[in-house]
């Protein structure tokens, strides 16, 4: 009998390509849960906490997170890279969680960089796993943010390195070629998580 409800955990290091496999996994049927979209969310409801632990200097005229200054304090040292995680991780989870148990879909695939960091791959059935050479990947994600290199580059180390992900992942996506071949490859592996078991 096929499995009622399959959770896909899709990731990548930055600049990967995986919100763009998540846009073909849509095309196909499935619910995406954007793990970034729910970190907008989490920032507001805990922004008291994060403005004691970073500074008003990370808030914007209107007293809103200025999501960048606050990647520039909390990406200066492993500790404040982890004291942001620790507020802002048990919100993600539990809204991801809530988002999944009302999805109606069959197949709910949450898109999120930090599904190992935050140790949540027993969560799903399968990981699928981007991966996007390092220098490829740094500048599409400089390309896309505005960040100059040396900030790419420091959130980068603060991600578990693509070998160890790769190495944990069910599937692995390379994105080194076209948008056509990229959603050819996406469409490969819907096809193995959808098979019946």
């Amino acid at each position: 009998m096929a499995k009622e409800k399959i959770l896909v955990g899709l990731t990548g290091n930055l600049g990967s390509g995986k919100s763009t496999v998540g846009s073909f996994f849509k095309e196909l049927g499935a619910d995406v849960i954007n793990a970034d979209e729910i970190g907008h969310i989490v920032l507001k409801r805990v922004k008291d906490e994060i403005i004691r632990k970073f500074g008003n200097e990370i808030t914007d005229k209107s007293g809103e997170i200025n999501r960048r200054a606050l990647a520039y304090k909390a990406f200066i040292s492993r500790e404040s890279v982890e004291a942001l995680n620790n507020i802002v991780k048990p919100h993600i989870i539990r809204l991801i969680d809530d988002l999944v148990k009302k999805s109606r879909a069959r197949i709910v695939v949450v898109d999120g960089a930090l599904i190992f960091e935050y140790n949540m791959e027993n969560y799903f059935d399968y990981i699928v796993y981007v991966y996007t050479p390092e220098g490829t990947s740094i500048e599409r994600f400089m390309k896309r943010t505005g960040y100059p290199e040396d900030m790419a580059r420091r959130i980068l180390s603060y991600q578990i390195p693509a070998d160890l992900k790769k190495e944990k992942a069910d599937f692995i996506i390379e994105n080194t070629g076209t948008i056509e071949e990229l959603k050819e490859k996406a469409k490969k592996v819907w096809d193995e998580i959808t098979k019946d078991p």
